[in-house]
């Protein structure tokens, strides 16, 4: 949206994305005559009719899926980006998913716990919007931040890594 004032940008990101070679952009995005993205396609497809199975993320956890797909090969697994939430980007979503009409999963994932995430927030209306039923893949609902025991805290991180590739 363009308006005729300046808001300042609020940024909710890990620390952890500051050293991340993967999480920059190029210079040119920052150009004039350039705007802010509020869904990223997936540029690695090359055969959008061969992809079965999209994959929504948000932040962080693009970076963990997009490792695990390469190290898997997989070339039927595109992941989406979703860079806003508020207000839905129907419209930019609807482009991208249209983009793989052979696509039989539509998979939200997320590294927060079920009710923590945007998850209960994009699901009625990436259905009601899009038409399409999307599963969730992440933790299940807690009404911590975490579990507090490390081992169980270490499975639950490579559940929600390897899963989304595994579920059908």
């Amino acid at each position: 949206m363009v308006r005729n004032y300046r808001k300042p940008l609020i940024l909710v990101s890990p620390k952890i994305l500051i050293r991340d070679p993967e999480a920059t952009s190029a210079l040119s995005l920052f150009a004039p005559g350039s705007r802010f993205q509020p869904v990223i396609g997936d540029a690695s497809i090359r055969a959008p009719d061969k992809v079965n199975k999209v994959l929504f993320v948000c932040g962080k956890h693009y970076y963990a899926l997009r490792r695990q797909r390469e190290e898997l090969g997989l070339q039927d697994v595109a992941i989406i980006r979703v860079e806003e939430l508020c207000p839905f980007p129907t419209y930019y979503l609807q482009q991208e998913a249209d983009k793989f009409t052979n696509a039989k999963y539509f998979i939200w994932c997320q590294e927060e716990h079920q009710n923590m995430g945007a998850w209960t927030f994009c699901k009625t209306r990436f259905e009601n919007l899009l038409g399409r039923k999307l599963k969730y893949c992440g933790r299940g609902p807690l009404a911590t931040p975490a579990v507090g025991i490390g081992n169980v805290h270490k499975k639950e991180v490579e559940h929600v890594i390897k899963h989304p590739f595994q579920m059908d």
